[in-house]
């Protein structure tokens, strides 16, 4: 089959397409996907930037997000069929090869079928900023009805799943964004929005809460964001970052607003093998798909690239300013 690899860590032009052999099923949960689309996440050109999260992959193919067709599953699989189509997020940061291929072996827990409705592209495009909004809202910062949320980064992958789930659940939510088409792309998703260019957007964001600062602040971006956030929370309010703290926090200063801040890397039940926190995500995956099969919920796919094309998608995610998600096509 073919796959993409990158023998050493670099820039773009270290993933190549080549034959590798067929994945085999080992575990007694295996299940053996043909791939159709793999989503494209910042996360990826990380790994290949700066390697393997956790080493001992018997290659380094880079791809978390997937959505295929049953193949074949192991003797202990009770609850997927071969010729079932389904999504995943599992693979491509660890001891597991990516989804950047044309097949995967990953464990039952972390599979669940798409409906009808959603798309190859959809599907792909979705599990793991999906995953990671609705973990750092709600099993992060206890989201509630008629609070306010502030996104940073709004119009990204992550933000704009942030913004969806959060109006969904009833709260007003200010997103951050820095480019006209951003703002009418967050509008458009139920939130409002400040424009980070504009002289007066400090003025704009206290105003929303009328200087109480919010329930939750969600840094996607972090570094001085998170210091940013630290000022924007509300007194014993939730700040959830999706990166280390920066070292130079002035956490005494931090410590008069009593908040809560937390860490989100939804990444942690796949690096574990923790079979049950998987299990949970993929529930969490298939209520995203529903919401998408029913209009509930959007997925801006930006563009969808051949298999080939890795390189160019990785390319196009570190020049920034993309609109939705890039979803790289298998076959192409």
């Amino acid at each position: 089959m073919r796959a993409i690899v990158f023998d050493e860590p670099g820039g773009a032009d270290v993933l190549e397409l080549r034959e590798v052999p067929e994945p085999e099923l080992e575990g007694t949960d295996d299940v053996k996907i043909r791939l159709l689309a793999a989503g494209v996440n910042p996360v990826d050109t990380k790994v290949r930037a700066r390697g393997m999260l956790v080493p001992g992959a018997p290659r380094n193919t880079p791809g978390c997000d997937g959505v295929g067709v049953v193949e074949s599953c192991a003797s202990g699989v009770r609850h997927v069929r071969p010729g079932q189509r389904v999504a995943f997020c599992f693979g491509g940061v660890g001891a597991d090869p990516g989804t950047y291929a044309e097949q995967v072996v990953v464990p039952e827990a972390a599979v669940v079928p798409v409906p009808a409705a959603v798309t190859d592209l959809q599907a792909a495009a979705l599990p793991l900023t999906w995953l990671t909004a609705w973990e750092a809202l709600f099993e992060r910062a206890d989201l509630q009805r008629g609070q306010t949320v502030l996104v940073h980064a709004a119009a990204g992958g992550v933000g704009q799943m942030a913004v969806q789930i959060a109006r969904a659940a009833g709260a007003r939510v200010l997103g951050l964004v820095r480019r006209e088409e951003a703002q009418r792309l967050v509008t458009g998703l139920g939130g409002d929005v400040v424009d980070l260019t504009r002289p007066d957007a400090g003025e704009s964001i206290r105003s929303y809460t009328d200087g109480r600062g919010f329930d939750i602040v969600l840094d996607t971006v972090g570094g001085p964001v998170f210091r940013d956030g630290l000022a924007q929370v509300a007194y014993g309010g939730d700040l959830v970052t999706l990166l280390a703290p920066p070292d130079d926090v002035d956490w005494n200063a931090a410590r008069l607003r009593n908040p809560s801040i937390s860490l989100e890397l939804m990444l942690t039940p796949m690096l574990e093998g923790d079979r049950r926190r998987l299990k949970h995500q993929a529930t969490l995956v298939a209520e995203g798909l529903a919401r998408l099969a029913s209009g509930r919920l959007q997925v801006n796919v930006e563009d969808s690239l051949p298999l080939a094309e890795a390189a160019e998608a990785h390319r196009r995610i570190e020049a920034g300013g993309r609109r939705g998600k890039l979803v790289l096509r298998i076959p192409e």
